[in-house]
């Protein structure tokens, strides 16, 4: 069977994608930076990326998600319209 007809056994999921609904759903959009920076302050971030991620049944790398939204911390404003 040709590769094009093959289904994946497992879904690929972008870092991006990924850690943009975490914050959306699990730290709130509204005022995320502030929100992200407590939740980091708590000492157990990893652990909750990890346990968001197996509840969604998702295979992905916590600590990716984790520096995707630091470097976002960096770059932006912390606010969604």
């Amino acid at each position: 069977m040709s590769p094009e007809l093959q289904f994946r056994t497992e879904a690929v999921h972008d870092t991006e994608d990924l850690a943009l609904t975490f914050m959306e759903q699990e730290i709130g959009r509204h005022d995320w930076k502030n929100n992200w920076e407590k939740v980091k302050q708590r000492g157990d971030v990893l652990i909750r990326i990890q346990n968001w991620l197996d509840a969604l049944r998702i295979k992905h790398d916590p600590q990716a998600i984790l520096n995707y939204l630091d470097q976002l911390g960096k770059e932006r404003a912390g606010r969604w319209a």
